[in-house]
């Protein structure tokens, strides 16, 4: 019988295990910390949002460039096999939410993250076992990767699946180290990584506006520029926050922002009336000041934004507390323009400390995307965050870690 080693208990090693486990495979997970999933009990804000139940042909376009690369996985295990796996296998009963977006009824990744590694058996898991290097022997009848643990222990494998993850989150053992055995040992290329789904905290100079508003959700456009050239739009609820910006609209944003974003001018321009043109609300906006001329223009701006939002762009403007009557061309051309045209300045790359997803990591070219298996390494299969893929929010990201998983597994069974 085939023996697999599984390197890495995150979210896709443990999907790997059950896959493995419902064939009777003999495999043994191996996980450096001192229990699996730690990760994974962060995801959906500790709800576990485990999939998107949209057709595949809307899902796989939430995975950026890597879009093609992620069909074949997403067809041959669908956000509707996840569900019946979940329910069937696991026995965890699950919901659906605004988007599509799927979760367990109790709102606890805790429930999924015990019911995977109870599914793959614990004598099936070595936690505490940390990975330093890979051998290989292409003549060894068996047993040709010997993987060695920090502590000098030697296991020996025929076929190894690697999640080992990416740079985020490393409190939990996604810290990163195991692209230098991908990269060193099993000679892949590792594309640039990039911190992803996470928030992006603006220059001191424009936090002052972000922190007055520390919690306030607004719905709004949301543009990266570098270097004066529009890199990515997005649009969707931005939320402030002290550091800065976060929210859907935001975090989608984090995956282009290089490190050097300083000495590319990088900012974040929001439009608070999206799909409308600046004549248009400037048109309006001068009729309700005809109409309202004893009102403040901060309260009129209410109509387009919350109240709180819309007295922030005021201070900016100079306008807080001037009535409609007495508002000058110029102050109110400077009130629309802070409504369409919004200004912040990012101050740095954002961490991969706070990030939910790592952009970059093996490269796609190397892999072959039908059944995840490397083409450089016979008998090596890499899967999850580990590989250059990543999604937006919402469930992408843990459904393309299950298809890929599901993918491999099922070459290895052939």
């Amino acid at each position: 019988m085939i023996k697999t080693g599984i390197v890495g208990g995150g979210a896709a090693g443990l999907w790997a295990a059950c896959f493995l486990k419902k064939e009777g495979a003999s495999f043994t997970l191996l996980e450096k910390g001192p229990e699996c999933g730690r990760k994974l009990l962060l995801t959906g804000h500790g709800r576990c949002n485990i999939t998107n139940r949209k057709p595949v042909s809307d899902l796989m376009q939430g995975y950026h460039e890597a879009s093609k690369f992620m069909k074949p996985a997403l067809s041959s295990f669908t956000p509707e096999d996840v569900m019946d796996f979940v329910h069937s296998e696991l026995g965890i009963s699950l919901k659906e939410e605004e988007n599509n977006r799927i979760f367990p009824v109790s709102d606890k990744a805790s429930d999924i993250r015990d019911a995977l590694v109870k599914y793959a058996g614990e004598e099936n898991i070595r936690t505490g076992f940390e990975v330093v290097d890979i051998e290989y022997d292409r003549t060894a009848a068996d047993g040709r990767f010997t993987v060695v643990e920090a502590g000098g222990a030697k296991l020996h494998f025929d076929v190894l699946i690697m999640a080992t993850g990416g740079n985020t989150f490393p409190q939990t053992g996604s810290d990163g180290k195991s692209y230098d055995i991908l990269e060193d040992t099993l000679g892949h290329k590792v594309t640039p990584l990039y911190p992803a789904l996470t928030g992006i905290p603006v220059a001191p100079h424009d936090k002052e506006f972000t922190s007055s508003l520390s919690g306030v959700s607004v719905y709004a456009g949301a543009g990266l520029y570098l270097n004066n050239r529009k890199r990515n739009r997005t649009e969707g609820n931005v939320l402030f926050t002290h550091d800065g910006l976060s929210g859907p609209a935001i975090t989608e944003l984090a995956r282009d922002i290089p490190e050097n974003v300083k000495d590319q001018d990088g900012w974040i321009e929001l439009d608070f009336t999206p799909g409308r043109d600046d004549t248009e609300v400037d048109k309006e906006l001068l009729e309700q000041m005809r109409v309202k001329p004893d009102t403040r223009l901060v309260t009129i701006g209410a109509d387009y934004v919350p109240q709180s939002v819309s007295h922030a762009i005021g201070r900016r403007a100079g306008v807080t507390d001037i009535k409609a009557a007495q508002i000058t061309r110029g102050q109110r051309k400077e009130f629309v323009k802070n409504l369409k045209h919004l200004h912040l300045t990012i101050d740095r790359q954002p961490k991969f400390e706070t990030a939910y997803v790592t952009r970059g990591g093996v490269a796609l070219d190397e892999i072959n995307r039908k059944t995840c298996a490397s083409k450089l390494m016979p008998g090596v299969y890499i899967i999850g965050e580990a590989l250059d893929v990543d999604g937006i929010s919402g469930g992408y990201n843990l459904q393309a870690a299950i298809s890929e998983a599901y993918i491999a597994v099922r070459d290895i069974m052939c």
